[in-house]
């Protein structure tokens, strides 16, 4: 699951004077965000002045200059702009996929100046990438690591995190060093790699964060980390059989809605809190529950069966064994789509978004706006969105209404080693509010309601603080999962990898929802009877709800 990425700031505190004249913001990253918006709305001059101030006040900031360049670009100032790429180049801008496909260069590509300076970017960036994560820990796969490439690997997953794990107060409080003495003999000991990547989570999963894992290799994971062909969910405290793949199991007499009572003999609960939870890294029970019901539940090699007991609508307690298949199969298996679109009984749009990850889902929503703006009310439903990137959701928000609405604050670690040598401390530096514009080409009217449950996660979350801050309509449904933010990715010997989460984000006024879940203004639970019923009750709850506005 992808987290979201960070926005590039800011809350305008300065209001824009129209024509040439222009009014500066506060900070760099204020005026940059002025300047953002201007080349957007293709006023290039106005927005290479705001460009220029942002990197006149902060000449470390990259993305400034990178702005600025685009503007003289559009600008048809051609030394100008290579100038300013010049800039960006040496504060280590290095963002290549953007310089090579944004339009706003097209103008310098028979530039001769254009291929030569598009070789030194290239250079630089991958020295800049071989030092971060470079080949040397990108070992290829082997049945078993050695001791010192154990070793290595927990050194590595210690060091991203001492130094780029945005919520220190947990290092502190856990003694990050002391674990790492405290798993290192456990880790040269360990037999195999299973043994190896369970050590790893379950330290990590001492951090509760939901974006700091530890991953095993591909071909790991896919030996130890399998499934049957079955689909669970937790309702009302019981884990609930949802679909189910396997001919065998179907033959045997298992249904969608029965409940699993015992897994390998032990009631189901405690296989749930003994044999996963303590390799899951989440930070709060909703999210827990999700990896454990939806994602985890009954995994294990792909050569071993699973033995588990369920108790069908009439009490009754069966036993089944069930083989497991590769990951791929399954996935196969379940399908799904990323956005859906129907429009129900009295007018009102229900559109379904399981993820964030691809801006088609924005495509999709607007391909179908004509008939989505002439229904009575919509129903935004992100209940089962793993998150992506934070924009596809506000390119949907924006067409809710007309105001300029703020999305998450953020905050990062600002480490700089000359503050350990004469303050010892570790500054933090927080990004002015990011606000998002309207899409004054497609507005929807009516009342609005977005579905949320544990498993909304990252930017769908994102998502869900921005519609709240819009005051646009109703949250209905379960708690968020409580965990944002963008991480960082690192490769750890033999195949696996690694990620930590470098931003903690919260709403506007400082509220925190990471660790503890966005609680929606009406709580609502699928209840099992329903469930069994075929009847989802979050989203009847949402249709009453509406209906009441449309009155």
């Amino acid at each position: 699951m992808a987290g979201a990425f960070l926005l590039p700031a800011t809350n305008i505190l300065a209001s824009e004077n129209t024509g040439a004249v222009v009014q500066w913001g506060i900070s760099a990253a204020e005026n940059e965000q002025l300047g953002i918006r201007a080349l957007q709305e293709t006023r290039y001059q106005i927005a290479l002045q705001y460009f220029q101030k942002a990197y006149e006040i902060d000449p470390s900031m990259g993305s400034a200059a990178y702005g600025a360049a685009a503007s003289a670009s559009r600008l048809k100032q051609t030394d100008l702009a290579f100038t300013w790429l010049q800039n960006a180049y040496r504060v280590k801008y290095f963002n290549i996929r953007q310089l090579k496909n944004n339009k706003d260069f097209d103008v310098l590509h028979q530039d001769p100046r254009w291929d030569k300076l598009m070789t030194q970017f290239e250079t630089a960036s991958k020295k800049e990438a071989e030092f971060w994560n470079g080949s040397a820990w990108k070992t290829p796969y082997k049945e078993s690591l050695t001791e010192d490439e154990r070793v290595a690997g927990l050194s590595r997953v210690w060091s991203e995190i001492k130094y780029n794990f945005v919520f220190v107060e947990k290092l502190q409080d856990i003694n990050w060093d002391g674990l790492y003495l405290q798993y290192l003999p456990k880790i040269r000991a360990a037999k195999t790699n299973l043994e190896y990547y369970q050590l790893l989570s379950e330290m990590v999963a001492l951090l509760q964060d939901g974006h700091t894992n530890v991953y095993p290799s591909q071909q790991e994971y896919d030996k130890y980390q399998t499934k049957p062909l079955i689909y669970i969910e937790l309702m009302e405290g019981k884990v609930m059989v949802k679909w189910v793949g396997d001919s065998e199991l179907q033959q045997a007499g298992l249904k969608r809605g029965h409940e699993i009572v015992s897994v390998n003999g032990m009631p189901v609960q405690e296989y749930s809190e003994k044999v996963l939870a303590p390799y899951i890294s989440s930070g709060t029970r909703q999210d827990k529950d999700v990896r454990i019901y939806q994602y985890q539940f009954l995994q294990g090699p792909i050569s071993e069966k699973i033995a588990f007991s369920a108790r069908d609508e009439n009490g009754v307690v069966k036993h089944y064994s069930a083989k497991r298949v590769s990951n791929e199969e399954r996935s196969n298996a379940i399908g799904g789509s990323s956005y859906t679109f129907k429009m129900l009984e009295g007018g009102i749009a229900h559109v379904w978004m399981t993820t964030f990850e691809s801006t088609k889902v924005t495509e999709f929503f607007l391909e179908d706006f004509p008939e989505i703006s002439k229904a009575k009310a919509l129903i935004l439903d992100v209940r089962r969105n793993g998150g992506g990137n934070a924009h596809v959701g506000y390119d949907i928000l924006k067409t809710l209404g007309m105001d300029v609405f703020p999305a998450s604050k953020a905050t990062i670690r600002n480490y700089r080693s000359i503050d350990r040598s004469q303050h010892n401390s570790n500054p933090e530096y927080t990004y002015p509010v990011y606000k998002v514009t309207p899409d004054a080409n497609h507005q929807f009217k009516g009342p609005v309601v977005v579905l949320t449950s544990g498993q909304t996660f990252s930017a769908a979350e994102d998502f869900v603080v921005a519609f709240r801050n819009m005051k646009r309509g109703l949250i209905i449904g379960g708690a968020t999962a409580g965990s944002t933010g963008s991480p960082i990715s690192f490769n750890l010997p033999g195949g696996g990898s690694g990620r930590v989460c470098v931003k903690n984000d919260t709403f506007p006024d400082g509220t925190e929802f990471v660790g503890k879940g966005i609680v929606p203004d009406i709580k609502v639970a699928q209840t099992v009877a329903d469930f069994r019923n075929r009847v989802d009750t979050i989203l009847n709850a949402a249709i009453s709800s509406l209906n009441q506005q449309l009155k």
